[in-house]
């Protein structure tokens, strides 16, 4: 039966509409032109069961703060002002880069590396607040421009415009220097006389200050009457001591055998060794880096280039040696570009992006017959740490948002004329663009989320983004209630139940996003209480678009109701408020649990709640659920009202 409400002498019929679920939200247009399920804000929400809207897990820590807050400066003197003095730098930590780290031969080896001042640590990710200390050569200090990558089973921290440091993943070495300075071919390996022998599978060498580190790659240039082949290669398994090594291979027992090998031979002329890059990109058994420095003869010695469009592309199997003749590659050569960032798109395509522009390097596996294709020069790159791939699709922060550039037809840039990241465009205008190339992204369970700086003088990424590729929209912008806290980096690491999304913060704590059923983040945010773990609620927000009844006639908005679950874990409650548009009035519509006389709503129970909205004249009304404990899940709402304003003269 329809329902009717007086209107002056006249009887207007009761509409509702209704959303029946959520799927996503929009901050670009209007609230009143928003498609049924969209919301015009969704904080700290996750939109990816059954179309309910529910507040996200909570975030765990996983290592407390790896920083000491260093005192307050003490001066039992009075300073002349002719003479400052000097204050050393390097007594002030910070977190300078951080990655995953798991060893390809040992899968329970699940690590993250996080690079400070004057050491690295290790955080056990299997074993919570295990942590070991890895050091750097003597008197190095690791201060800005750093960047930490695994390559196969080491770990490389660059430093721009100095040797890079390499640690080959056993917490009982420290890093070292790479190689540096002129490059020499490799030598021969192998002392005089009976050197080698074969056990089990194991073989064992006598090499005299072999110099050769877990992982390097060996050739056998010398076989006599072991069974070993000329031209094999292997792999160092173990490094006993300076003057032995060992690696696998499949060969029959032998004993005292002479035999001799070195490190693959280069074939062909122009090597350098590696020219100080900022950072590196794995790719094809090669690291691709940055040539924006010479390499000097003596060790650790580089001259700044004045070119920041060209890369260069290791030797296979050799990160720390490059072709300088058929390895190296310009990218749109004679313009004001530079390369921000590289991306291993296959076995044989790297991706590299240029500021205002995107290029292909095909053919990788064989350097001297590489081509280069220039993609786009329409859209660049603003962070490398935001480049990420998703199938066929590769996203990154751009000067205009978010793109989704998805490569096909022989590797034919595919972009969308407008941004991924079009329906948050207010969002994206609010990131701080001074500070933006510090963002960061990841993609795991169907999520791209992507770290960044939101607010005008806002340094450190305070807010992460959360496109969801099941629903094809934008999910929610995530923070957590404390200002001190930030996500400085994002990373995807672990196995098994291990696995997920971590964040190191600039306090060097570790956590692991979305981990906690009951909706409560514990974080260490502030070196300065001693790695103290605070609690917080999960500070999350829905704003409805704007409800109108399909008309631009003002409304008499009489009732809502709203059908809502709690969790299993623990009870819900949340603050109800709507605010009326032509007329603009705010209403609160008071609590859930003032709604259902005066207690939560239970764990693991739902209820479909009805509330009055007063009559309100307006032409359209949107809904906010905030101040929540919790994770409910808010499944559908539903408004009723009546066209209220039938006049042909002027409404104001």
């Amino acid at each position: 039966m329809s329902r009717f409400s007086s209107y002056g002498q006249a009887d207007s019929q009761m509409q509702d509409e209704l959303d029946s679920g959520f799927f996503g939200f929009n901050n670009r247009f209007r609230p009143d032109q928003l498609k049924d399920g969209v919301l015009s804000d969704s904080q700290n929400g996750r939109m990816d069961l059954n179309g309910e809207w529910q507040v996200r897990k909570g975030i765990d820590v996983i290592s407390g703060s790896l920083l000491t807050a260093a005192g307050g400066l003490t001066l039992p003197f009075t300073l002349n002002d002719a003479a400052a003095p000097v204050l050393d730098d390097n007594s002030n930590p910070a977190i300078q880069a951080s990655c995953a780290y798991s060893d390809p031969n040992n899968i329970s080896s699940q690590f993250i590396v996080v690079a400070l001042n004057t050491k690295a640590v290790v955080v056990n990710l299997t074993a919570p607040f295990a942590t070991t200390d890895i050091a750097y050569p003597a008197g190095i200090v690791i201060n800005a421009d750093a960047s930490l990558l695994q390559a196969f089973n080491k770990v490389i921290l660059f430093r721009e415009g100095k040797t890079a440091l390499v640690w080959d993943g056993n917490v009982l070495n420290d890093f070292i220097v790479a190689e540096s300075g002129a490059y020499i071919q490799p030598v021969r390996l192998g002392d005089s006389g009976n050197n080698t022998s074969i056990t089990n599978g194991l073989v064992t060498v006598g090499a005299t200050a072999h110099g050769l580190l877990v992982g390097d790659d060996i050739v056998v240039i010398e076989a006599q009457s072991n069974n070993l082949i000329v031209g094999e290669e292997y792999a160092v398994s173990s490094v006993p001591d300076v003057d032995s090594f060992t690696f696998f291979a499949q060969k029959d027992d032998s004993t005292s055998h002479n035999a001799h090998f070195t490190k693959p031979v280069s074939q062909g002329i122009g090597y350098i060794r590696m020219p100080a890059p900022a950072f590196g990109v794995y790719h094809g058994q090669r690291l691709a880096v940055p040539f924006d420095y010479s390499v000097n003869n003596a060790v650790d010695s580089f001259t700044e280039r004045g070119i920041k469009d060209e890369i260069i592309i290791s030797n296979g199997l050799d990160i720390q040696t490059y072709d300088d003749l058929n390895g190296k590659f310009r990218l749109n050569a004679g313009t004001a570009d530079f390369v921000v960032g590289m991306h291993s798109f296959s076995e044989d395509v790297l991706l590299v992006f240029n500021r205002s522009s995107i290029h292909l390097i095909q053919g990788t596996t064989d350097l001297k017959n590489s081509a280069v294709t220039l993609l786009t020069d329409e859209v660049g790159c603003v962070s490398k740490d935001t480049i990420v791939q998703v199938g066929n699709t590769v996203l990154f922060l751009s000067d205009n948002g978010v793109y989704g550039a998805s490569f096909q037809d022989l590797y034919n840039l595919r972009g969308n004329e407008v941004p991924l990241s079009e329906a948050i465009d207010k969002t994206i205008k609010d990131i701080n663009r001074n500070a933006w190339t510090k963002s960061s992204a990841v993609y795991f369970d169907n999520k791209y989320y992507l770290a960044v700086p939101v607010g005008v003088d806002q340094q450190l990424n305070n807010k992460v983004i959360i496109y969801n590729f099941i629903n094809k929209q934008w999910e929610s912008i995530d923070s957590v209630d404390n200002v001190s806290f930030d996500f400085e980096n994002l990373i995807v690491a672990g196995d098994g139940l291990s696995r997920g999304v971590y964040v190191v913060n600039s306090f060097g704590g570790v956590h692991k996003l979305e981990e906690r059923l009951d909706g409560i983040d514990r974080i260490t945010a502030d070196p300065s209480t001693a790695g103290l773990i605070s609690a917080h609620d999960v500070p999350a927000e829905i704003t409805t678009r704007q409800f109108t009844l399909k008309s631009i006639d003002r409304k008499k908005w009489n009732s809502f109701e709203l059908s809502v679950q709690s969790s299993e874990e623990r009870a819900s409650d949340f603050t109800i408020s709507a605010e009326t548009e032509n007329i603009d009035y705010n209403l609160g519509l008071g609590t859930l649990s003032s709604r259902l006389g005066g207690s939560q709503l239970d764990v693991n129970e739902d209820v479909s709640i009805r509330g009055r909205i007063g009559n309100s004249r307006a032409y359209g009304i949107q809904f906010t659920f905030n101040q929540i404990t919790g994770r409910p899940r808010i499944r559908s709402l539903k408004v009723t009202g009546a066209q209220a304003f039938r006049s042909t003269n002027t409404a104001i």
